[in-house]
C-alpha cells in the first residue's frame, strides 16, 4: 500500500497550531530555522510513523518548496523515503534528487495554461499592502501570499471564480494564501508515483483544499479535525475519516488509522 500524507498541520505542527497542551517530554522538534523551532511530532507519532514507513510505501506530500521540505530532520535522517512530493506536486524528489520525466511533463501542462505571471497581473487589481504583507514564488511553479486575514477584501471572492476559471485553484491556509495552476496537484503526482511502483492501493492525508485532490482519489482518506477543510465544510465528505482528535494529537490518531488499513491489506494479499 502507499501512503502519501500532508506534512503541516497534518502529521507535524508548529506550537501555535497543537491545539492541546503535551507535555514537553512527549513532543520532539524536527526542525528548525536561523535557530527558530519551527515544527515538532509527538515522540508516539514518530514512532508510529516509523511502523508506517516500514509497512507501506510512506511518501511526504507538501505545498513546500523541496529547500523547505529538506529542514524536516525526520526525513531522510530516521525515515527514508524513496519518493517524496513537494510544491504541491510540482516536483517528485526520488531517492532524493528531481524526477527529470516529471518535470518535462509537468513543464509541457504548464505551457498549455495561463502564464503566472497573466495570473499574478490580475491578482493586482485587489492588492493592498493592509492585508497583503509578501508575495512569494515557489520553485517558479506557483504563487503565494502572506496576508492579514482580517483584513481580506470582498473582492478576494471575485478573483477566486476567475481563477477557478483560468486553471488555477487556491487554498487559504493561515496566514498563506496559495495560488496554484490546476496541473500542478498532489493526487497526479501520487497516481504517477502508484504507476511507477505498480502499487494497489492508496491511503492519504490532508488538511487543506490542496489535500482534497489526493483524498478523493484514494483508497482509504484521513483529515484531522480542525484545518481548512474543516472550515470550508469538507470534512463532511462521506468517504474521508475524520479524527476524533485535533491538533498534533489527530496525528498519531491518523497514523494508527493508516497502520491498521496497512495490515489489513497485508492480509488480504496474503
Amino acid at each position: 500500500m502507499l501512503f502519501a500524507s500532508d506534512l503541516d498541520q497534518t502529521l507535524i505542527y508548529s506550537r501555535k497550531s497543537f491545539r492541546s497542551e503535551p507535555a514537553e517530554e512527549a513532543i520532539r522538534l524536527i526542525e528548525t530555522l536561523e535557530g527558530r523551532e519551527i515544527s515538532f511530532m509527538t515522540r508516539k507519532g514518530i514512532d508510529l510513523l516509523k511502523q508506517a514507513a516500514e509497512e507501506t510505501l510512506f511518501v511526504p506530500v507538501t505545498t513546500r518548496t523541496i529547500e523547505q521540505f529538506k529542514r524536516v530532520t525526520l526525513f531522510p535522517e530516521e525515515i527514508q523515503t524513496p519518493y517524496a512530493v513537494t510544491s504541491n506536486g510540482g516536483n517528485i524528489l526520488r531517492d532524493g534528487k528531481p524526477d527529470e520525466d516529471w518535470n518535462r511533463f509537468i513543464t509541457g501542462e504548464l505551457k498549455n495554461g495561463l502564464a503566472r505571471e497573466e495570473m499574478l497581473e490580475k491578482f493586482q487589481e485587489i492588492v493592498h499592502e493592509e492585508w497583503v504583507l509578501k508575495q512569494r514564488t515557489a520553485d517558479e511553479l506557483f504563487s503565494y501570499c502572506i496576508i492579514d486575514r482580517t483584513k481580506v477584501p470582498a473582492e478576494l471572492q471575485g478573483f477566486t471564480e476567475w481563477l477557478d476559471s483560468a486553471g488555477w485553484t487556491h487554498s487559504m491556509q493561515g496566514r498563506k494564501l496559495y495560488f496554484v495552476p490546476k496541473p500542478v496537484s498532489k493526487w497526479a503526482a501520487i497516481e504517477y508515483i502508484q504507476k511507477t511502483e505498480g502499487e494497489r492501493t492508496v491511503a492519504a492525508a490532508g488538511d487543506s483544499l490542496l489535500d482534497l485532490c489526493l483524498l478523493e482519489n484514494a483508497d482509504y482518506a484521513f483529515a484531522p479535525k480542525h484545518g481548512e477543510l474543516q472550515e470550508q465544510g469538507r470534512n463532511s465528505i462521506e468517504t474521508i475519516y475524520r479524527t476524533e482528535q485535533e491538533g498534533i494529537l489527530a496525528s498519531e490518531e491518523i497514523l494508527a488509522q493508516v497502520l491498521e488499513k496497512a495490515r489489513q491489506e497485508a492480509n488480504v494479499v496474503s
